[in-house]
């Protein structure tokens, strides 16, 4: 670097921060006011903390500044963001004279004197130690100020000593310091006639005052006679500036005296132990006073100081030593260097300190413009002056240039509230301003964004003031609204042109910086760099050229000519005006070609100043040798070194930043910001201006040569950094951040190491920063510590902190990372993970066309965003476009290639040196980059754009590489998603992979079966797929719910329509199952009655041969217990593999009949569900007992059980029918089959027709169990014998029928019926009984009743003694009896006399044959 002696400094003020948070403390010491009686100019100043190599307190000061009876004091770190680090003192009446700091071991001292008291306040150091790191201290802590516990409290009487009352006239110069054992402090307060020392105790607070006097050797009205004569008055002698000296143990005060005077008074003796005047031997000397300027003086250490003693005719810096006297071993002397005496430049000094190296002074000219300059001193003398360049105000011309495109509330609100532009308090007052009311707003609560809706509701209130309601043009409307927002804009600048104002400077010892104060903020001086030096300040070439020449190999020759180069630049920047810069600024946004832009830029440079323009010209031909000079600044505005090694990407991005990191508080980002974008528009300026020239010099028909081609990058280069620079962006995440972030980390494009919207800074109300400053605070920074720790072997945090190098080298990483053709990946990588789509789309649309580097990472970031803004269809172009080069990007490689087997091999092949890749490696790659993208778009459901990337994945892929099938999958998905069934088919049926092409199919069905398009999977052919589309759909049907499950319905119908009866009725078989065990819904029953009717038609259509199914498995019924060992498992996996149970036609009839007997029941009883495990003799007798008579019978068919139980119950229905006219006899009736009985209408006599049908279809022939037990059941009812039952049974068993009358004692009805069976017996009605015949010879013998006849006689002839019914049935039957017995023995010797002659012939028929 060249030497920093030669270079001049720029001023780079700190912006868009947090309004000050201040600590009010009022200090009443009771003193009278003194305010109305002194005129005191506002004073400022600062401390820098000593302890450099402390991290806590490095890169650490204090400022301060004083107006009236206000001290303000700010504590600053460029490293860690203070709080409550603003302290206002208010004394009370008593204005402000000095202020001192000093710094002890573990407290910082405030001294301040006012006009009536002296003040002493300590404020304890939180420090962990000088090697000791941050984690010592709880991060709370590190962030406090040493301000954060002041209050009220602060003001004990022991703090202050109250001076009031010494003088008539209030003091006007004041000094203070402590002593270096910190036991007592010192304030000299200097009246117009006296000169008082007041001494504290620091311990107790008591303080001593003592009058610093000359021994008079005369009285003092004498003196003031001398004075008198002389024409000298004590004023000329009133003290001007003072400082305290403390060497070898004894302390003196020095005082400038208003007469050019310099006094040593010792403390402890308050005596003269030297002096000298300034007045006689300078050249500017006068009349011996001093001169229109104050007198001043600054302390560079204990033993040399600079004063500035100012002349009638001129004024001069002078540097004076303390030194012991060479006479007098015990007394000292002081000694003025002559050498050093520089004339001052001719304006008025404001304020200055002074160094061992250098002079700072603060000047104001005639026209109020402020101008700070240094002067480098080497061994006392000083050796050059340099100038510093001030920030100018806000430019006014950018607001005009296209208002008549361009809505005046737009363009003056982005302008007044761009960041930093403007303070908070500034739009206020010129609201206050504005408005003409008194109106208070708290700017702590005040957002920008609520600040300036307020803004624009009181010009639009202004507005409608002017228009009265009035309807006007627009064109009125618009001039009104520009005349009245360009009056706000006035107040805004007039109020940031006050707060703005210079009060003081003030050298930063620690840091090696120099800080400016201004009203209400501060900024700090940094060296410039060799291109700002000479465009902002310029120089003598000669002594220019030798500092630079080290930059160019110590070649003073080239040295010249390059400076020289700037020189004609630097002429040319003059004749630029304002409107240009701007409108070529817009051009170059507006992507407009550079050598077109510069040609109207020179039309119009010839229509101003043709001459100026020519001589310019010919100053730059006349360089002799020009076009190494040229290259050689090219070399110097370029960024990146060419010839660098490979950007090692993972360095910068993966550094996270520590706590109190250079730089890393709000004031340290906001000063890198700004510096770097004064760097970056000030090289912008010179490649501009360097165009130019070479545009003049080359004609528009030279211009492609490589130094002019190298020059338009770097121009847009620059404007790309200027554009980052100024963009603003919201501190606020977008609306969708969280969702847009999750979807790039599943995509892995993201993994969330720095959040950019994740800084720990406050940003209290400030909506809005600058791009540059968002990057800066939550990745930048880190990434550019980092590289300065890697590349210069700077160990930041061990070494001295120095700002003038740190600060360069910082700013000059940051370059590299901001810098377009740069290789590192850090700030495109940043900007995606901001998803602030339109700056992204911005950036990439600014460095198109002609930025080659990154370009493929630029489109890739490109696409993305167009992605997340919802325009898929423009960002798979731009995917497709990158697919090519994801071996070639580094940025490429380690976001998509990353967690692939790959990236590790590209990684061995970079440390190997081999830079080509093979074919191979890059068709893998390119497949990974489209799967990667592919799942991107998954996250937006962006179906087509997946389907044409994975189509031109497929195009790459061989037929038999892995990989294909996956994306056939792909492809399959998504028209499954799009319901594309036929072409979702043909791309599972052409899939490559077995396993693949199953689960695509399981998919498809699904899929089919949820849309309920059963249709098109009834029409698939499924060639070579159809086991594995049965079983699909079977585990399918299994698993869903059997409630809502219509995939058995689909099985049944797919099977019968490939003509698979069996298998159809096995389906319906298993959803019948299905039904009885898992469903509870309430037709389940009546399901699975169909289901079993639909088995057995589907049976019935099958060969007769084949009519059984195989019963189906549910569930895990032979699956062992868990607690059995692997072997045990087998062996019962292999007994249900053996265990086949094999279901015909009966069976699943007889289960069918049985379900539907449960369907029956249901409708009666509720908890029918319960008995579907019961018999079906127990289910039949409930049907019974619910009047489902022919239900309990059809039960019956095909079982073994008595349904005698069944008729009981039906001919007991049947006697309560005709016995109880009050009993609903149809509600049981309607519930059984009477189809066939002929309607009557009375219901008993339905009933005993239910009966009689019944009966006919359940008694089996030749038995008679069922009569009997309904005829038992009449008698046990003691019911009449309906006449058709009695013929009936008579037909069938009439013998049982009797005995059943004469059991249950009915022995009239069993009398007549025995009357009338005997009379049957003896012929008369015999067809009407089922012996058929009557007693006669030819026929066979009747079996005769004898005992139930014998029984019924003796019960009539018993009963018959009481009732002469009985008596008289008694003797009838006793009489047909004697007939029967009659009748069978004439008919048994009738049978015994034919059986004799029957007997008889057969016997003479066998001997006849014998006689012949």
């Amino acid at each position: 670097m060249p030497n920093s002696a030669n270079m001049s400094y720029r001023e780079v003020i700190p912006k868009n921060l947090n309004p000050a948070e201040w600590i009010e403390v009022k200090i009443n010491t009771g003193t009278q006011s003194t305010l109305q009686d002194l005129k005191t100019f506002e004073t400022s100043g600062g401390y820098c903390y000593k302890r450099c190599n402390n991290k806590q307190y490095r890169n650490r000061f204090i400022y301060w500044r004083a107006n009236q009876d206000v001290l303000e004091l700010s504590e600053v770190s460029l490293d860690i963001s203070l709080q409550r680090n603003h302290l206002r003192l208010r004394f009370t009446d008593s204005a402000v004279l000095n202020v001192s700091l000093a710094e002890q071991q573990r407290s910082i001292t405030l001294l301040v004197v006012t006009v009536s008291s002296v003040h002493r306040y300590v404020f304890p150091l939180k420090s962990a130690g000088q090697d000791e790191g941050f984690s010592s201290i709880p991060e709370d802590l590190l962030s406090q100020s040493i301000f954060y516990e002041v209050n009220e409290k602060i003001n004990e009487p022991s703090s202050f000593y109250v001076t009031d009352g010494f003088g008539t006239i209030p003091p006007n110069v004041a000094e203070s310091y402590i002593s270096q054992d910190t036991l007592s402090a010192y304030f000299a307060v200097a009246y117009e006639d006296k000169l008082l020392l007041h001494t504290m105790n620091c311990s107790t607070g008591h303080t001593t005052t003592n009058e610093v006097k000359e021994p008079y050797l005369m009285p003092r009205f004498l003196s003031n006679l001398k004075g008198a004569l002389t024409g000298r008055s004590e004023t000329q002698e009133a003290a001007m500036s003072m400082a305290f000296s403390e060497i070898e143990g004894y302390l003196y005060i020095l005082v400038l005296y208003r007469n050019n005077e310099l006094r040593l008074w010792s403390v402890d003796g308050l005596q003269t132990v030297a002096s000298t005047n300034f007045s006689a031997g300078s050249s500017h000397a006068g009349s011996g006073a001093q001169g229109p300027q104050n007198n001043q003086m600054r302390k560079i250490n204990d033993r040399d100081y600079c004063l500035f003693i100012s002349h009638d005719n001129g004024a001069e810096f002078i540097c004076l030593s303390i030194v012991p006297n060479s006479e007098d071993h015990k007394g000292i002397m002081l000694v003025t260097h002559e050498e050093t005496a520089e004339a001052a430049p001719q304006m008025d000094l404001i304020n200055f300190d002074a160094t061992d190296s250098h002079i700072w002074a603060l000047w104001s000219n005639a026209e109020g413009e402020f101008h700070v300059s240094a002067g480098h001193m080497s061994s006392k003398k000083v050796v050059k002056w340099v100038s510093a360049a001030l920030e100018a105000p806000p430019d006014r011309y950018s607001l005009t240039i296209d208002q008549d495109h361009v809505n005046p509330r737009e363009a003056y609100c982005s302008y007044i509230f761009h960041p930093g532009r403007f303070d908070r308090h500034v739009i206020t007052k010129a609201l206050y301003m504005f408005r003409r009311v008194n109106m208070q707003l708290d700017v702590k609560q005040l957002s920008m964004s609520v600040l300036k809706e307020q803004v624009c509701t009181a010009v639009e209130d202004e507005i409608q003031n002017e228009l009265k309601d009035f309807e006007v043009p627009d064109d009125v409307y618009w001039e009104i609204a520009t005349r009245l927002w360009d009056r706000f804009y006035s107040c805004c600048e007039q109020y940031h042109i006050k707060f703005s104002e210079l009060m003081g400077l003030a050298v930063l010892g620690g840091m090696d910086a120099v800080c400016l104060v201004r009203r209400q903020s501060f900024s700090l001086l940094r060296p410039c760099e060799v291109l700002e030096h000479l465009l902002l300040i310029g120089s003598d070439s000669k002594r220019v050229a030798t500092f630079v020449a080290p930059i160019f190999r110590s070649d003073p020759a080239m040295a010249t000519r390059f400076v020289n180069v700037m020189q004609v630049v630097t002429l040319l920047e003059g004749l630029i005006s304002d409107d240009m810069r701007v409108e070529m600024d817009k051009q170059l946004y507006d992507r407009e070609c550079p050598v077109e832009v510069i040609s109207k830029v020179v039309s119009r440079l010839a229509a101003m100043s043709a001459d100026n323009l020519k001589a310019i010209t010919q100053k730059f031909q006349d360089i002799p040798n020009v076009k190494p000079a040229v290259e050689m600044l090219l070399d110097v505005l370029s960024i990146i070194d060419p010839d660098a090694p490979r950007h090692d990407y993972s360095a910068s991005s993966r550094f996270l930043q520590p706590t109190g990191a250079f730089f890393g508080s709000e004031y340290g980002l906001a000063i890198l910001a700004e510096t770097v974008k004064q760097m970056a528009m000030t090289r912008l300026a010179v490649c501009r201006n360097l165009l130019i020239l070479q545009y003049l010099v080359c004609k528009p028909a030279g211009m492609s040569t490589s130094n002019i081609s190298t020059n338009i990058n770097y121009m847009h280069c620059y404007s790309t950094l200027v554009w980052i620079a100024d963009t603003p962006i919201s501190l606020t995440a977008p609306a969708g951040f969280e969702a847009s972030i999750q979807r790039l980390s599943r995509a892995q494009l993201f993994s969330g190491y720095t959040r950019p919207y994740a800084s720990q800074l406050r940003n209290l109300g400030n909506d809005q920063t600058t791009l540059l400053s968002l990057f800066l605070q939550s990745k930048g920074l880190a990434s550019a510590l980092a590289m300065i720790q890697k590349t210069d072997s700077l160990q930041l945090e061990t070494e001295p902190f120095n700002l003038r190098d740190v600060l360069l080298q910082l700013v000059g990483s940051i370059n590299k990372m901001l810098w377009p053709e740069s290789p590192i990946y850090v700030f495109p990588e940043w900007l995606l993970g901001t998803c602030q789509h339109i700056i992204v789309q911005d950036y990439v649309r600014l460095l198109s066309g002609w930025c080659t580097t990154k370009a493929d990472a630029r489109r890739f970031v490109l696409a993305v965003s167009l992605l997340d803004c919802g325009e898929a269809h423009k960002a798979v172009h731009q995917f497709q476009e990158t697919a090519s080069s994801v071996v070639e990007d580094d940025f490429l490689v380690e976001h998509v290639l990353k967690s692939t087997p790959l990236y590790s091999k590209l990684q061995e092949n970079v440390v190997q040196g081999e830079e080509a890749v093979s074919e191979e490696d890059t068709k893998a790659a390119i497949v990974q980059y489209y799967l990667k993208v592919i799942k991107l778009f998954e996250q937006y459901s962006a179906l087509d754009c997946i389907n044409q990337l994975a189509n031109e994945a497929m195009k790459i892929l061989k037929y038999d590489d892995p990989q294909l099938p996956m994306f056939q999958s792909i492809v399959f998905n998504i028209h499954l998603q799009w319901g594309h069934y036929d072409q979702a088919y043909h791309a599972l049926v052409n899939n490559a992979d077995t396993s693949r092409r199953k689960d695509c199919l399981r998919q498809l069905v699904i899929t089919l079966f949820n849309t309920k398009k059963l249709q098109l999977l009834m029409r698939f052919s499924y060639h070579g797929l159809q086991n594995e589309f049965e079983d699909i759909v079977e585990s399918r049907a299994r698993a869903l719910s059997i409630d809502q499950n219509d995939v058995y319905n689909f099985l049944y119908a797919f099977h019968t329509d490939k003509g698979n009866m069996r298998k159809a009725a096995t389906v319906m078989y298993e959803q019948a199952m299905r039904l009885q065990v898992d469903s509870d819904a309430p037709n389940a029953l009546e399901k699975r009655c169909s289901s079993l009717l639909v088995c057995l038609n589907s049976l019935h259509l099958v060969d007769s041969r084949y009519r059984w199914i195989a019963k189906p498995t549910i569930g895990d019924e032979r699956v062992g217990s868990m607690d059995k060992n692997d072997d045990e498992l087998n062996e019962l996996r292999d007994e249900a593999k053996e265990e086949v149970i094999v279901l015909e036609l009966p069976d699943i009839r007889r289960e069918l009949v049985h379900a539907e007997a449960i369907l029956e029941l249901s409708h009666f009883r509720k908890d029918a569900a319960s008995y579907d495990r019961a018999s079906p003799e127990e289910l039949s007798y409930l049907l019974a007992s619910c009047g489902l008579y022919t239900a309990a019978l059809k039960l019956s068919r095909g079982h073994t059980f008595s349904v005698l139980p069944i008729f009981e119950s039906l001919t007991t229905a049947c006697v309560t029918a005709t016995e109880d006219k009050s009993a609903n006899a149809w509600s049981w009736l309607q519930n059984n089959d009477m189809a066939d009985l002929p309607h009557r209408n009375n219901a008993a006599d339905m009933a005993w027709a239910l009966l009689e049908k019944l009966l006919g279809d359940n008694e089996e022939k030749n038995s008679t169990l069922i009569k009997k037990s309904i005829v038992n059941r009449l008698l046990v009812l003691n019911a009449f014998v309906p006449q058709w039952l009695m013929d009936s049974y008579k037909l069938a068993n009439s013998r049982e029928l009797l005995h059943l009358f004469v059991k249950h004692n009915r022995l009239l009805e069993a009398a007549d019926l025995g009357h009338e069976m005997i009379g049957g017996m003896l012929g008369a009605g015999c067809e009407y009984f089922d012996f058929g015949h009557s007693v006669n010879v030819a026929s066979p013998q009747l079996a005769f009743p004898i005992n139930t006849i014998d029984l019924l006689l003796h019960a009539l002839k018993v009963n018959g003694k009481e009732d002469i019914e009985y008596e008289m049935a008694n003797i009838k039957l006793e009489e047909q009896v004697r007939r029967y017995i009659d009748t069978v023995k004439r008919t048994t010797e009738d049978k015994m006399s034919m059986a004799i002659l029957q007997s008889r012939e057969e016997r003479q028929q066998q001997q006849q044959p014998l006689f012949h």
